[in-house]
């Protein structure tokens, strides 16, 4: 019976230690808390950046390099010709590309080789009389073969270079590189003789910055002869109407002839190019054309160049803008008398760029056709 009560009485206190326990934690819960709040009003909103999106495009949306290459002909042939409808000024060493709707002046020239001091003296020109003065300008730059390789794009053009020996050498870079007897890392200068153009009014030949002395060519406008390039070819079939026409004034420095003409011009324009804005830049649109293009190859495969200056040589238009008349003997040309034209369809000049644009980083061999 002793037993039973101790029993019974252990089991109570457990029950009541147990009962206060669980209601000192009731109590402690609903405390108030010990620790600072805050409260801000109006309440903060914090807001998630949001991220640039970026678009990134699948490999078919990029254009492949034959697409570029055409896409860049496209905008050169739109962009060759002036589309403006203001008469377009034809001088001698400024040759140009033009539409078969497009009007051009000849200004009535006067041929002379004098100084400038002369010229400057001469009575009969007044303050407005446009004059183009040509003259040679040397300069000398000290580089290394070397140095030259990476800086030239065209190692076939001829270079002039002086030793350290003072030895004088004339020959194209390609040959110079490939001469023992000249060290690629010593020093050498270059001469550059380079032929410069000036347009401007007599007026302002003393501000031209040119030696009195110095011995110019200098053309004298005396007058200007308009004329529409549509009545001079009858260019009005809708082929003549997707043409474009290189028009060249025969000088006396034209010694090679209609074929030396166009190779010259071509690779002049392409070479300089054009320039687009795109994607908020300038871009420069342009072609290197070597100046061998033309020449056959020791396979005796015609080059792409060469069939074409043929074939231009012998459909071009030659007019006499002193006796008012138009020729085709592409081997009687009369400086100073005669204007060149040249048709071009947009598909030519187009085939052209994207011929040597393929080509930049081929062999020579390349530029070769079959007969």
């Amino acid at each position: 019976m002793d037993r039973a009560r101790t029993g019974s009485t252990i089991i109570a206190a457990i029950l009541a230690v147990i009962v206060l326990l669980l209601f000192g934690y009731l109590l402690w819960s609903d405390a108030p808390p010990n620790r600072s709040e805050l409260t801000v009003d109006p309440p903060i909103e914090v807001i998630e950046p949001e991220l640039p999106l970026e678009i990134i495009r699948s490999a078919d949306e990029v254009p492949d390099s034959e697409t570029i290459r055409e896409q860049e002909a496209e905008a050169f042939v739109d962009n060759l010709a002036n589309s403006d409808t203001d008469t377009i000024i034809i001088n001698e060493y400024n040759d140009m590309f033009v539409r078969p709707d497009s009007i051009i002046a000849l200004p009535e020239l006067e041929q002379r080789v004098t100084t400038l001091k002369s010229l400057m003296d001469d009575t009969s020109l007044s303050d407005d009389t446009p004059v183009t003065i040509r003259y040679t300008e040397e300069t000398r730059e000290k580089t290394t073969l070397q140095e030259l390789e990476t800086q030239e794009e065209d190692h076939i053009a001829p270079i002039t270079i002086v030793t350290e020996q003072g030895e004088t050498i004339t020959a194209p870079l390609v040959e110079l590189l490939k001469r023992e007897d000249i060290d690629q890392q010593a020093p050498v200068t270059q001469i550059r003789k380079q032929k410069q153009v000036k347009q401007l009014k007599a007026g302002a030949l003393a501000e031209s910055g040119i030696p009195e002395n110095q011995e110019i060519s200098v053309t004298i406008s005396r007058g200007v002869q308009k004329l529409d390039i549509a009545e001079l070819i009858d260019s009005d079939s809708e082929e003549m109407q997707d043409s474009l026409f290189y028009l060249h004034r025969v000088t006396e420095e034209d010694i090679q002839g209609l074929w030396g003409i166009i190779q010259t011009g071509l690779i002049r324009n392409f070479r300089q190019g054009i320039r687009l804005q795109r994607d908020g830049s300038e871009q420069k649109v342009s072609v290197l054309i070597p100046a061998d293009a033309d020449e056959p190859l020791p396979t005796g495969l015609s080059s792409f160049l060469g069939k074409i200056l043929h074939d231009k040589v012998s459909t071009s238009y030659v007019y006499n803008f002193n006796t008012h008349t138009m020729g085709y003997d592409p081997d009687l040309i009369r400086p100073g008398q005669e204007l060149i034209l040249i048709r071009f369809s947009s598909d030519e000049i187009k085939q052209i760029y994207q011929f040597f644009a393929e080509q930049r980083n081929n062999t020579t061999e390349t530029f070769a056709i079959g007969r």
